[in-house]
């Protein structure tokens, strides 16, 4: 089983990004999305999901949409982080923190 998770704290305030909305799509060879899995975040700022993932489903690819727009209302200058990514193995996890403002964000993977 893939484990998926997501960790998004405020930089403004260094808070936990609760209640943030965030949907995955899978993309398949033809290009064509579909959505794979919506939720938002908890009141830790976090996201975990396990996916039991098909051969088909690792070929894949999976794009992260973290509306941001809609939690720094009053600061829209950035209202979407989009995170293009494969889930390739599909025993292994998938960790994806964000740290994000009005006006930048900073990501990256880790195991």
């Amino acid at each position: 089983m893939a484990t998926f998770s997501s960790h998004l704290l405020n930089s403004i305030n260094g808070t936990h990004a609760s209640g943030l909305k965030v949907s995955i799509f899978q993309i398949n060879s033809k290009g064509e999305k579909k959505l794979f899995f919506e939720t938002k975040t908890d009141e830790g700022g976090r996201i975990l999901k396990d996916f039991d993932l098909t051969n088909e489903d690792c070929i894949c690819d999976y794009e992260m949409i973290c509306n941001s727009g809609d939690y720094f209302k009053e600061k829209r200058i950035i209202s979407e982080i989009v995170v293009k990514f494969k889930m390739q193995d599909p025993k292994k996890k998938y960790h994806f923190p964000i740290i994000i403002s009005p006006n930048s964000y900073s990501i990256w993977w880790s195991e």
